[in-house]
């Protein structure tokens, strides 16, 4: 069996293509060779060929002849063709036209004996390509009437190259990552499945052996101004009314697009997109597709993976925990282009340290070939362009007690640095998720101004907000756990300029802030309303971080603000009706709607033994408001970055409950 496996390696290791190009099967299989004493070939699985190209295949001792006769069989049919002329380690035959696309069995008639080589799939294409020595991928890339592409970045995960003038591209791939894509380049689209981009294949051919993949790309008219919306963490698992709620923010999406019905519109997801602790219960990523191809419409969905979106039950090998996504979803990493803004995707999970247990040790950081793949695809990238970077962890997290200070997550060892010195020079922002709230460093924030260079990291917060559980158990309250509505965020571009946003789902797109008056705000309620809460360590925990700093009037007279999309170029104000300005001061808090929605139903729901992870650290978007009286109303305004007002008049005292915030 050795010997035989060995042979069959050099045989196909043999095997030369003039004037044919080669792609993979299907079903994924290896090459087929069947020995015999009299014929020894290696036939591929594929054979891509031009109409009226003669095909040259390599064989083995003179074995066959120009005097013999090849037969393709299919469903009992068969359909004969000469060998046109043979040498000692070749034949060549011209493909009979009465053969479509299929897989046939291969037989060889010498003289009265008939004799099956093998199988093959047939497959016609309209273009000839000569194959360069040491090619192992390639293709062509054209738009839908078939003309060439120049200049597309093509690259199979570490190398990059370019298509030519024909629009042909070659890459002397080892495979190792088992995948070909391509960065859709500025004014076209991809072809889709669905709402899905086909950007990428799958690679099917171990080792040497070249394979064929062309892709087909849309022109677009005028790129230059867009939006794109970006997606948090979406945790679909069909539980908790997930399904339902994920089609109320899918509905609102379509509303925000039938709102602007004269610009161009893309989406991007930043991970999670399912809970790979849910895929053996009956909705895996291949769901996913199913649920975002009907609630989408009229979209182009990018997307990032996140820690669940990898295989919980790989081991050891990030190329195995990533295969369920690169199968159903796209790459673990790759670029595209729209407008002027050149758009970098990566995979910041580390899962070499999966044992395919439950625990899934999971480490925050890039791993393999990625830092090396960046510096290729963005030598290929005018170095005037905005670069945004999509991930899903952050790269840059804010200091617990420090306001508007963050430090570099993805730090020394986690591949931060490396990202940074290959961008440096350039605008650059972070996309990033997995936090479930909202965060934002501008350039003028501790340390982005130390780089020298325009750094942004937008945290964006989650379509799910808590794991879809303040809407089912608060049904029309959707709150992440820093009080940030669930939602997604708008980036607006004009050219190489952006301005972002943040919309609620169900909620005005302007909406800044929500206010509390926080006479009316105390949980100590809910002490004697647990109901399956019994544990005294819990309760105590809960009763030190929630009902403690909310209680015996601490903040008497005070209105709470959580302004979700603050950074430090916002601005904030109030004052009373009548005119009186009002003093300000930030603070760090828990948010109180997402305690009455979330936090009391959730730690509720059974019996605890210890506390939940929902909820660890206290937020710094706060500020609270110092108000004359119990009763004077006011008026707040909240001005964004980029100069738009949103005011919102308290009338007090103003009743905390959960209608206040329902989006209906």
């Amino acid at each position: 069996m050795q010997h035989k496996s060995n042979h069959f390696m050099k045989l196909a290791a043999s095997l030369l293509l003039f004037s044919i190009i080669m792609g993979g099967c299907d079903d994924h299989e290896s090459f087929i060779l069947q020995e015999y004493p009299e014929v020894n070939v290696g036939l591929p699985p594929t054979i891509y060929v031009v109409k009226g190209v003669p095909v040259t295949l390599k064989q083995n001792n003179s074995s066959i002849s120009d005097s013999d006769i090849l037969y393709f069989e299919s469903a009992g049919q068969f359909i004969s063709c000469k060998v046109d002329r043979a040498s000692e380690d070749s034949f060549t035959f011209t493909v009979p036209s009465g053969l479509d696309d299929g897989l046939y069995n291969v037989f060889i008639k010498q003289g009265l004996k008939r004799t099956q080589i093998g199988s093959v799939q047939i497959k016609f294409i309209t273009k000839d390509i000569k194959i360069n020595e040491g090619t192992t991928i390639y293709g062509v890339i054209e738009t839908e009437d078939g003309s060439p592409l120049e200049g597309v970045v093509v690259s199979d995960g570490r190398i990059c190259t370019v298509t030519d003038s024909n629009g042909v591209y070659q890459l002397e791939s080892d495979k190792k990552h088992g995948v070909v894509f391509y960065s859709v380049p500025s004014g076209y689209e991809a072809e889709g499945n669905g709402v899905f981009p086909l950007i990428y294949d799958k690679l099917v051919m171990s080792g040497e052996f070249p394979e064929y993949h062309s892709f087909k790309l849309n022109k677009v008219d005028n790129q230059d101004n867009f939006k794109l919306l970006l997606f948090g963490d979406m945790h679909l698992a069909k539980r908790s009314n997930d399904l339902e709620q994920f089609r109320k923010f899918s509905e609102d999406v379509a509303k925000y697009q039938a709102q602007h019905p004269s610009e161009k519109i893309y989406a991007a997801t930043l991970g999670d997109l399912s809970w790979d602790q849910h895929w053996s219960k009956g909705y895996d990523l291949s769901d996913f597709v199913n649920t975002a191809n009907s609630n989408f419409k009229n979209l182009v969905l990018y997307n990032v993976i996140g820690n669940h979106d990898h295989d919980p039950n790989s081991i050891a090998s990030n190329f195995d925990a990533t295969n369920p996504f690169i199968t159903n979803i796209a790459p673990a990493w790759y670029s595209f282009n729209i407008g002027a803004a050149h758009f970098i995707v990566i995979d910041d999970i580390d899962c070499e340290g999966y044992d395919g247990i439950k625990d899934r040790p999971y480490k925050e950081k890039l791993y393999g070939d990625q830092v090396e793949w960046l510096a290729r695809d963005i030598s290929y990238v005018d170095p005037s362009s905005p670069v945004y970077v999509l991930t899903h962890c952050p790269v840059f997290l804010q200091n617990a007690d420090l306001p508007d200070n963050f430090y570099l997550y993805l730090n020394l060892n986690r591949g931060g640095p490396e990202i940074l010195e290959i961008l440096k020079g350039r605008e650059v922002h972070f996309v990033t998720g997995h936090m479930h709230e909202q965060h934002t460093m501008l350039p003028t924030d501790i340390p982005a101004k130390d780089y020298g260079f325009p750094l942004y990291e937008h945290n964006i917060p989650a379509v799910c907000a808590d794991w879809w559980y303040s809407g089912y158990y608060t049904p029309g309250v959707h709150v992440c756990t820093d009080g940030t509505p669930a939602g997604y965020a708008i980036f607006d571009f004009k050219g190489k300029e952006m301005t972002w946003s943040y919309k609620g789902t169900g909620r005005n797109e302007k909406e800044l802030f929500r206010a509390y008056d926080m006479n009316n705000v105390d949980f100590t309620y809910a002490l004697s309303e647990f109901k399956n809460l019994t544990d005294k360590n819990v309760i105590k925990e809960f009763e030190r971080r929630y009902v403690t700093p909310y209680s015996d009037g601490k903040l008497k007279n005070k209105v709470l603000v959580n302004f979700w999309n603050w950074n430090s170029d916002c601005k904030i104000e109030a004052k009373t009706v009548d005119g009186q300005s009002l003093a300000i001061s930030r603070c760090s808090a828990w948010d109180p709607l997402s305690i009455l929605a979330l936090t009391i139903p959730y730690w509720d729901r059974n019996e605890l033994t210890s506390v939940p992870g929902t909820a660890t650290r206290y937020r710094q978007h706060f500020f609270l408001i110092d108000c004359p009286d119990e009763t004077s109303d006011i008026i707040i305004t909240g001005t964004d970055k980029f100069g738009n007002v949103y005011s919102f008049e308290m009338r007090r005292p103003f009743a905390f409950n959960a209608a206040q915030y329902k989006v209906k």
